[in-house]
C-alpha cells in the first residue's frame, strides 16, 4: 500500500506533541481527528482504504488531505465523522482539486 510521507503532505502542520497526545497511541489516542496535527493526519490518511479495501494512491490521499484543509467544517470531528463525509463529497469535490 503507498503510504504518505511527511514531505508528500501540501499543508503545514504542528509537529510538536502536546502533554494530553501521545503519537505511539494514535488510534487508541484520537477520537477526534485534529487536522493541525500532522502526525494525527498522516495517520489518518495512511489508514484510508478504497471500496472493498482497495489501495489507495498517494495522490487520492493528497486529494483527502486538501478535502480536509479546504471545505470540512467542524471543530472536533470523529474519525467515523471524517471518513464518512470525504465518501459523500468525494465525487462533488475532486474536479477542483488544484494540485
Amino acid at each position: 500500500m503507498p503510504k504518505m510521507n511527511r514531505s508528500d503532505l501540501h499543508y503545514d502542520y504542528k509537529w510538536t506533541v502536546s502533554e494530553t497526545d501521545n503519537p505511539k497511541l494514535i488510534a487508541k489516542d484520537a477520537h477526534h481527528l485534529s487536522r493541525n496535527e500532522g502526525y494525527e493526519m498522516l495517520h489518518y490518511l495512511n489508514s484510508l482504504q478504497g471500496k472493498d479495501g482497495a489501495d489507495l494512491p498517494v495522490r487520492s490521499r493528497q486529494i483527502v488531505e486538501w478535502m480536509l484543509k479546504e471545505h470540512f467544517r467542524s471543530t472536533a470531528p470523529s474519525q467515523g465523522t471524517v471518513t464518512q463525509w470525504v465518501t459523500q463529497n468525494w465525487a462533488r469535490l475532486v474536479p477542483d482539486y488544484p494540485w
